[in-house]
This record gives C-alpha cells, structure tokens and sequence, in this order.
C-alpha cells in the first residue's frame, strides 16, 4: 500500500522553525512600534456573523453556518471587525480610540508568491479624529512600521476618493459610469479611461486630457499645483486641499521623502470616503500595505464617527525581507551539556543562565566534550557550557 500524503487546505502554509522566529522578530517590532505611538491592541474572533461585513455573496469569501443555522464567515478584513468592536464594546470612554491588531484574515483567491487565502496583517484604527492630522499620522505610523521591520527603502502614494467623485461629476458621468471609473482604476486599465475620455462631450480639452492620463496622473507636490488649476469641481479642489494639508504635516513629522501623489489611485474596499494610500517595496510588484479614511462606516454599527486607518501584509513583508537577502536566525545563547551523574548540575546551571536572560538548550543526555562541541553546532548555538 502507497504511503498516504497529508497536505494542508490548498492557500495555506506551514511556517517552520527560523522563519516562524524571525517573523516573531517582526510581528514585536511592529507591535511594539504601535505601542509607542499610544495603541491599544485588541484581538477580534476569527470568524463573525456574515453581516458584520455587509455581504454574503462575494465568491472570496468562506462562509460556513453554526449549529443555529446561522451563516458565519471567517473575516476577510479587520476594518468592519474593528468598528463593530468599538461600536459594541467602547462606546464610551476616549473620544479618540486609537486602535491596533496582528490578525489572520482569510479570503479564496488565486494564490502566487505574497498571496495565499489564510494570511496575516498588523495594523492600525485611529477613530475619533476627522482632520489631516490623524491621516498624516497614519501614514507616517505605517512608515514606522517598515523601518521597525527593517526596511527602509519604500515609497508611499497617496490619493483620494473624492478627487476620482468630483472628476466623475466634472466629466458628466452618472452613478453606473462612476462606478465602471472606479473599476477600471482598481485594475488600472488605461485603455478603457481613455475610451471614456474620447467619448466625452460639453466639455473642456483641458478636462478631457486629464481624465485621459487619469491612471497616469501621479507625481510631486507640484502635480497637486497643476492639477487644481484645471479641475473646476468643487470636490476635486476639496480634495486637492486636503491632500496639501496632509503633505504639509508629513513635512513635519520629515516623512515627505517617501511620498509622491497618485490621483487615479482606487483600492478594491469601497468603504474609502477621503485620503487612501498604498505602500511599495521595490522588490515587491504589488502593494504591500494600504490604508486610508473611513468616515461612514461606524455609522452602520451604530456609532457615528470619523475613522482612518492601514493594514500591511506580515506574508508580503516577510517575503520581501528575504529577498533582501535577511536569513532566518535560529541561533541560541548556549547549549549546556553534561557527562555521566552531572545531570541536576546542568539542569542548575541552565536555569540560572535563563534567569539572566540567556536563550538556553539543555542536553537531553550525557556526552563528552567533544560530543558537546558538535551537538552545539548542530543546534545553532553559540557557546557551549560544558560542565565537568
């Protein structure tokens, strides 16, 4: 009889030891990051009631029904679990909740490298605070975040959803044609804008060209200048306005480095109501962190408040750390071996260097010195005590 393979569920992973350590590394780092810029973290179930995400028919998602014949779904985000968390739980207390998680989320979808359908995010929720500062603080948290995990080459665009709104009112367009905008942004399919574009009638070349480049429309604080002496919608200058704003205070915290400005930019969540955001790595071909402001959504779980946020991949990150070249470190402080009858000595001594700190093996049986030195090796550690 052939020997039986056992596999996991197709979109998920096994992580093994070192890769498991070095991702514990990252996951405090970024934690600890969050920390300091005054989170709390919070932990929500891996699975809620279907409404909680307002939708039971997208294919992605894994859906399941209890006992109760009540439908459930393993969460796909942590935005909604989060707000549904504030609304239910704190709605009393701070005025401004800041917010923060190391969750696994679960969505079916074709995997490649950096995407499976179990995977991890580590991220933030600022409610409570409505102006620009709150969204450059975000921004510039998520930036923290990158350093702290040891990567500092990253750039950030910034975009807004009421600029593609006003542009889309500007341009004539009704609520299916909006809508068919936003999805051609979300796949970047400039050929299609610029069908729409040619079509265009009643109004100015001006407008008709920007729309043409809308997915092409990313640049400095200079494109924000050019931009805001075309458009006439109020909305997109609204927009342009706030963006300003926000770049001015990202000029403060010294972040304005990584950021360039991206007014086509549309992310696949349509809760977005302002500022969004997306973060890349060069040796990465998709983003790797994403965010930006959610001002409705409280509102369907009962507590209406103003809300910004953004989630990175642990999965993307680690991926992109090892393509840097960072190895997986599974190195410890000491081994402690022993020779016949020296066991309880051993046993005294490992606990003592533990007490002060020392990540430390113990021989599971006598051997000599020189059995010592090669098990220590084998074991990735970096000094051996021998005792004799």
């Amino acid at each position: 009889m052939a020997n039986k393979v056992y596999q996991v569920p197709y979109g998920t992973k096994d992580i093994l030891p070192g890769e498991m350590k070095a991702r514990r590394k990252i996951e405090n780092s970024i934690i600890n990051v969050f920390d300091k810029w005054g989170y709390d973290e919070v932990q929500t179930p891996d699975f809620e009631y279907v409404e909680t995400f307002g939708s039971t028919g997208d294919e992605s998602n894994f859906r399941f029904f209890d006992k109760a014949n009540k439908l459930l779904m393993l969460r796909t985000d942590m935005t909604a679990p989060i707000a549904r968390l504030a609304a239910t739980r704190l709605e009393s207390g701070e005025k401004i909740k800041r917010l923060c998680y190391l969750a696994n989320l679960y969505r079916y979808e074709e995997i490649q490298a950096g995407r499976q359908c179990e995977f991890e995010q580590a991220g933030v929720e600022l409610l409570g605070a409505s102006g620009p500062a709150a969204d450059a603080e975000i921004i510039v948290l998520a930036a923290e975040a990158f350093k702290a995990a040891g990567i500092e080459n990253f750039a950030i665009s910034i975009g807004h959803v009421d600029f593609v709104n006003g542009l889309a009112r500007e341009a004539g367009f009704n609520e299916d044609e909006t809508q068919e905008l936003k999805a051609c942004l979300r796949r970047h399919d400039a050929v299609a804008i610029y069908e729409m574009a040619r079509r265009m009638q009643n109004i100015s070349q001006e407008i008709q060209k920007l729309f043409a480049d809308f997915v092409f429309l990313q640049g400095g604080i200079e494109l924000i200048d050019r931009v805001a002496k075309i458009v006439k919608d109020e909305r997109s200058l609204a927009a342009l306005e706030n963006l300003r704003k926000i770049y001015e205070l990202l000029e403060a915290y010294g972040a304005s480095k990584y950021i360039s400005f991206d007014l086509g930019l549309y992310r696949s969540f349509n809760y977005y109501t302002g500022m969004l955001f997306e973060m890349y790595l060069p040796e990465m071909g998709y983003p790797v962190a994403g965010g930006g402001r959610y001002d409705k959504m409280m509102k369907g779980f009962g507590m209406d408040c103003p809300a910004t946020g953004f989630a990175l991949g642990v999965d993307r990150l680690m991926l992109a750390l090892s393509r840097l070249g960072q190895k997986n470190n599974r190195s410890w402080d000491a081994l402690v071996a022993f020779p016949e009858g020296k066991l309880q000595a051993a046993i005294q001594k490992a606990t003592a260097l533990r007490a002060e700190g020392k990540s430390v093996k113990l021989a599971t049986e006598a051997m000599t010195l020189e059995e010592a030195a090669k098990e220590s090796q084998a074991l990735c550690c970096t000094s051996l005590v021998y005792i004799a």
